[in-house]
């Protein structure tokens, strides 16, 4: 009997999460999906997931269950918000053991070292996907666009996994890369997040919104620079133009698109901001520069996480 119960263990049920896990269940693994809401759990198990990618049509049958059911698994995929991660995996750690490997392709910055502090595991690889996916309801996702994915060792004696999970990604079709220095792919998607998120969060709009009015696209510039100050500082090389040119891309092209993190305050959920800004503003002080558009930003969005809570109190 093998050591490993699955080949993966998707953790988050989210969108992203379901399109790795259903791809990775439909090419022949044995994949579970764990998530902490037993309604999704229960919908996958039931109805299995559904994939609309690219307008091609796609059923998958992965295992599912919430964290008290995770099964023993070679790897472990993180997809939670960065905010759940530490609950999440103390969730499951007592499944695994200690040929485990953990990866996270989670948004944020920081998510590497995270994955070490609290499994104290020697396989951790980390990196970022620009898959663009839509949870349309519990085991319905859409994705429409590129899907490249960059990925490689924050901490591993074992090379040869690295190269299996590639392996696995690009037979689900994915565009997939295994990179020297995923700190730089992870770092130029972040600094785009940290410009637009949290601004399309407080406009309550999207990035066609904020390319309508010039003085809040320049605000947009002023996270996205602040950021790349920090990386530079940290010796990390963020191409300037790309990360500004990203910026007006979506501005112009994806008018309508909701960041998750105006769908976390519409929905009234916490945001993942101490992941983007909040990172930039601590960050920044521990190597003494600053970066007050971030600073200023990070404290409205938490005010802005609290305002519901904030009126019903006054009922």
């Amino acid at each position: 009997m093998s050591e490993f119960e699955l080949d993966y263990l998707i953790l988050g049920g989210g969108a992203v999460g379901c399109i790795f896990g259903g791809l990775l269940s439909n090419s022949g693994h044995n994949v579970q999906i764990i998530n902490r809401s037993l309604k999704t759990v229960d919908s996958i198990k039931t109805n299995g997931l559904h994939l609309d990618l690219n307008g091609k049509k796609i059923n998958c049958f992965p295992k599912a269950g919430q964290p008290g059911d995770a099964m023993t698994a070679r790897v472990v995929m993180v997809f939670t918000k960065t905010y759940q991660t530490k609950d999440a995996l103390l969730g499951i750690l007592p499944k695994m053991n200690s040929k485990t490997t953990y990866f996270s392709l989670q948004n944020g910055l920081g998510n590497g070292k995270v994955l070490s502090d609290i499994t104290h595991s020697n396989s951790i690889f980390h990196g970022v996907t620009m898959l663009p996916a839509t949870l349309l309801k519990a085991g319905h996702v859409k994705s429409k666009g590129v899907n490249t994915t960059w990925f490689g060792s924050y901490k591993s004696a074992e090379h040869n996994i690295a190269h299996s999970i590639l392996h696995d990604l690009i037979k689900c079709d994915f565009d997939v890369r295994l990179v020297e220095n995923p700190n730089v792919h992870i770092w130029q998607k972040a600094c785009f997040n940290i410009a637009l998120n949290a601004i399309s969060a407080l406009i309550n709009g999207s990035p066609g919104l904020v390319g309508d009015f010039p003085g809040v696209k320049s605000i947009v510039y002023e996270l996205a620079a602040e950021a790349i100050e920090v990386a530079t500082q940290d010796g990390i090389k963020i191409e300037t133009k790309t990360v500004y040119e990203m910026i007006d891309f979506v501005c112009t092209n994806h008018r309508y698109h909701k960041p998750s993190m105006l769908q976390d305050i519409q929905l009234e959920r916490a945001t993942e901001i101490e992941s983007l800004n909040g990172f930039i503003v601590q960050r920044a002080k521990q190597l003494n520069i600053k970066a007050p558009t971030n600073q200023m930003i990070t404290e409205l969005i938490k005010a802005r996480e609290n305002a519901g809570n904030f009126w019903k109190n006054s009922e």
